[in-house]
C-alpha cells in the first residue's frame, strides 16, 4: 500500500467528478464540531431515525463542499449552502485532506451504530454507507488519484475522458439552471472559477507525477484533443456561449439589451477565463508526456499498482474473485455466448468466418446503416426515440412501479465525442426539472448498425438505466443513496434488463435484433478479458484492441475509445458483466425456493424501489425477501 504521507486530488463524483471542498465552510447541522442537536433529540428518536438523520447530515456536509454534485443532483440553497450555484469545488491538496479526514469521520460514526437495532430503510441504508466509507478508506490509503469521503476514484485525475476540461462544461451546459437572471449570474460567477479550479488541477496532476503517477500517453493526447476542440473556436461561438445565449431568450423580465450584455459577459469570461485556464492545463498535459508512456495497464505501478486493482475489482463487484478468476470468467462468457450467436447465423444461412466477421457482414448491409450525414444522424435519434415508446407499452407485465419522469435521446456534444465511449445515460433531477438523458456517440453512424440499436435503448433508457435511476430518485432515499453511484447495480442493472427485452418478446419475429443483443452481451463478456488483460496480464493498447475487435467485429476506431477507456478506469469495464450474473443468480435463486408464488414483477421491485448499492448488501436484501414471502 502507498505511505499514507498526503492526499493528492479530488475523487470523482458521479464517477468523474471532483469532489473537495468549497470556499465556504460547510455548517452541517450536527457534526462533531455541533453534536447537541443530536444529542437533544436522542431520548426521543428511534435508532433507524438517528441514522437516517446522520445520512442526511453527511449529505449536507459532502454537498456543500461539492456545488458539481449538488447542481447535478438538483437540491436547493437548504441542503447546499446559500450561493452554491455560483461556486465551484476546491480540486487541491487542501481538498483531498478534507475529504480525507470527512470520510474517517463518517466511517467512525457509522460504525458507532448497532446495526442489530436497524429496521427497514435505515438497515438497508446502513449497509450500503458502511460499505461506501470502508471503501472509501481503503481508497485513501493510495497516494494518488485524490482522497474520497466514500466508494472508489479511479488512478488518474485528468484523461481524455475525465477532469474539468470534460466535466465543467458537461454540467453548464446540460445541468446548470438558467431560469431567471440570477441564475445567470450564478453561470457567469461559475465561469470566473475555471482559472482556480484548472490551477488546482495541475497542481494535482503534478503531485501525482512527482509520485511517477502520470495517464498514458493517448490518455494525455487525448485529453489535448478535447481541450484543441474546445477552444479553438471564437469564444463568442464557444457552446458556454452560445448555450446560455439560446437558453437566455426564455428568460422573463430581462430585457433584450440586458440579455445581450450578459452573453457578451460570458464570451469575455471565456475569452479572458475559460481559454486561458485551458491552456495552461494544455501546457501541464504536455510537460507529462516526456514521462508518460505507451503501456495501458496500472501494472506500470508494480505491487502498488496490483494492489490499487485489486480493490478496484472488489469494489466493482469481483467480490473474493482475483483478476485471473475474473479472466477466466470472461474467457468462459465468451465461448458461451458465440455459440448462441453462431446458432442464429447458421439458421440465417451464414455458415462461413468467425462470430464477430458474420455479424460485422450483416451491419455492412446498405439498409442496416444510417447515413453519416446530419439528416441520418436526425433520423437514428429518432427511431431511437420510437423504440423508447414501443417498450413502454409492454412493461405492465413485468414491472409494478414505473418512473414519471420521461427519457430523451440526445447526440454526445460534438467537442466531447473524439474522446466519449458509445452512450451514456444522465439520470433526471430530483426535483423532476431534469429529464433523463440518453446520450449517443454520433460521430460516426458506422459504429451503430441498425440490428445493434434496439439493444442500446433497452440498455441506456428503458428498462435499463432510466427505470433503475428515475426509480431510485424517486423512491424517497436519503439524498446520500442518491450521491451513491454502483457500476456493478447500474450496469449489471442496464445489461440484465437486455435480456428482459427479449423475455418481452421485443425481440420476436427480429433474429438480427436477437443477433444485436447477444452482441452486445458477449461485449460485456469481452470486457472482463480485457480489462483484466491490460491490468493484471500486462497486455499493450494494441494487444487489448486487437482482441476485442476479433471477438466482438465492432469498428476498430469505437474499440480503441473502450480500450483506451478501461487503461484509464481499472475495473469499471468489468462490472457490467458481473452484476448482470448477480442478479440473475438472485434471480432463480428466488424463482427456485418461491416456486409458483414467485412474481418477477415483485422480483424488479425489490431490486429496483430501494436504490442502487454493492452487490453484497443486494444479495442479503433478496435473501430476506424470499424468506418474509415464505414466512420463515
Amino acid at each position: 500500500m502507498a505511505i499514507r504521507q498526503r492526499v493528492l486530488t479530488s475523487v470523482a463524483l458521479a464517477a468523474l467528478i471532483g469532489l473537495s471542498g468549497c470556499g465556504e465552510k460547510a455548517t452541517a447541522p450536527a457534526t462533531q464540531e455541533n453534536p447537541t442537536e443530536v444529542v437533544e433529540e436522542a431520548e426521543t428518536q428511534t435508532a433507524s431515525e438517528l441514522l437516517l438523520e446522520m445520512a442526511d447530515r453527511h449529505a449536507k456536509e459532502i454537498l456543500r463542499a461539492s456545488p458539481e454534485l449538488a447542481t447535478i443532483l438538483g437540491v436547493d440553497e437548504a441542503i447546499a449552502g446559500e450561493g452554491f450555484q455560483a461556486r465551484l469545488g476546491n480540486y487541491g491538496f487542501a481538498a483531498n485532506e478534507s475529504a480525507r479526514a470527512m470520510n474517517e469521520r463518517f466511517l467512525q460514526e457509522i460504525r458507532s451504530i448497532d446495526r442489530a437495532t436497524l429496521e427497514g430503510q435505515a438497515l438497508i441504508t446502513y449497509d450500503v454507507l458502511r460499505d461506501a466509507y470502508q471503501t472509501g478508506a481503503r481508497r485513501n490509503q493510495f497516494a494518488f488519484g485524490g482522497a474520497t469521503p466514500f466508494a472508489s476514484a479511479g488512478p488518474y485525475v485528468v484523461t481524455q475522458r475525465a477532469g474539468p476540461q470534460v466535466i465543467l462544461p458537461r454540467i453548464m451546459l446540460t445541468q446548470h439552471p438558467l431560469k431567471n437572471e440570477q441564475d445567470a449570474e450564478d453561470y457567469i460567477s461559475r465561469l470566473s472559477e475555471f482559472g482556480r479550479v484548472f490551477d488546482e488541477t495541475v497542481e494535482t496532476v503534478s503531485s501525482d507525477a512527482a509520485l511517477g503517477v502520470t495517464p498514458p500517453r493517448f490518455a494525455l493526447d487525448g485529453a489535448l484533443r478535447t481541450i484543441s476542440v474546445f477552444t479553438t473556436v471564437a469564444p463568442a461561438e464557444n457552446p458556454l456561449t452560445t448555450t446560455f445565449a439560446a437558453k437566455a431568450e426564455n428568460i422573463e423580465g430581462l430585457s433584450a439589451d440586458d440579455r445581450d450584455a450578459m452573453i457578451a459577459r460570458v464570451a469575455d469570461a471565456v475569452e479572458t477565463n475559460v481559454y486561458p485556464a485551458y491552456a495552461r492545463l494544455a501546457a501541464a498535459l504536455e510537460g507529462l508526456k516526456v514521462q508518460s508512456g505507451d503501456d495501458a495497464g496500472i501494472w506500470t505501478m508494480g505491487e502498488e499498482g496490483a494492489a490499487f486493482y485489486a480493490h478496484r475489482l472488489a469494489a466493482y463487484g469481483a467480490g473474493g474473485m482475483t483478476a485471473e478468476d475474473v479472466h477466466e470468467l470472461g474467457l468462459a462468457e465468451v465461448a458461451r455466448i458465440n455459440e448462441q450467436m453462431d446458432t442464429i447465423l447458421k439458421e440465417q444461412g451464414l455458415n462461413s468466418g468467425t462470430v464477430a466477421e458474420r455479424f460485422t457482414a450483416i451491419g455492412e448491409r446498405p439498409n442496416m446503416r444510417y447515413p453519416n450525414t446530419d439528416e441520418g444522424r436526425a433520423d437514428l435519434l429518432s427511431d431511437l426515440n420510437a423504440q423508447v415508446s414501443e417498450i413502454m407499452t409492454r412493461v405492465d407485465d413485468w414491472f409494478y412501479t414505473l418512473p414519471s419522469q420521461p427519457v430523451e435521446v440526445r447526440r454526445i456534444p460534438v467537442y466531447e465525442q473524439d474522446s466519449s465511449s458509445g452512450g451514456y445515460y444522465s439520470a433526471p433531477s430530483l426535483d423532476g426539472s431534469r429529464p433523463g438523458i440518453f446520450w449517443i456517440n454520433l460521430k460516426n453512424t458506422a459504429d451503430w448498425p441498425k440490428h445493434a440499436l434496439n439493444t442500446l435503448t433497452y440498455h441506456e433508457a428503458v428498462p435499463g438505466h432510466h427505470f433503475q435511476r428515475s426509480l431510485e430518485r424517486a423512491a424517497g432515499l436519503p439524498l446520500i443513496r442518491n450521491m451513491l453511484g454502483y457500476s456493478e447495480f447500474s450496469e449489471g442493472w442496464a445489461l440484465y434488463s437486455e435480456q428482459v427485452a427479449a423475455e418481452m418478446g421485443l425481440y420476436a419475429n427480429n433474429p438480427l435484433g436477437d443477433l444485436g443483443r447477444l452482441q452486445s452481451e458477449l461485449f460485456r463478456a469481452a470486457r472482463l478479458v480485457t480489462d483484466t488483460g491490460i491490468h493484471h496480464k500486462q497486455w499493450s493498447r494494441e494487444e487489448a484492441i486487437d482482441y476485442m475487435q476479433g471477438v466482438t467485429g465492432d469498428t476498430r476506431a469505437s474499440v480503441t475509445r473502450e480500450i483506451e477507456r478501461y487503461s484509464v478506469w481499472p475495473g469499471q469495464a468489468t462490472a457490467y458483466k458481473l452484476g448482470m450474473l448477480k442478479i440473475n443468480e438472485l434471480r432463480q435463486r428466488a424463482e427456485d425456493a418461491l416456486g409458483p408464488d414467485f412474481d418477477i414483477r415483485e422480483f424488479h421491485d425489490e431490486v429496483l424501489l430501494t436504490g442502487a448499492m454493492p452487490l453484497s448488501v443486494l444479495e442479503k436484501k433478496i435473501d430476506n425477501w424470499i424468506k418474509e414471502k415464505q414466512g420463515t
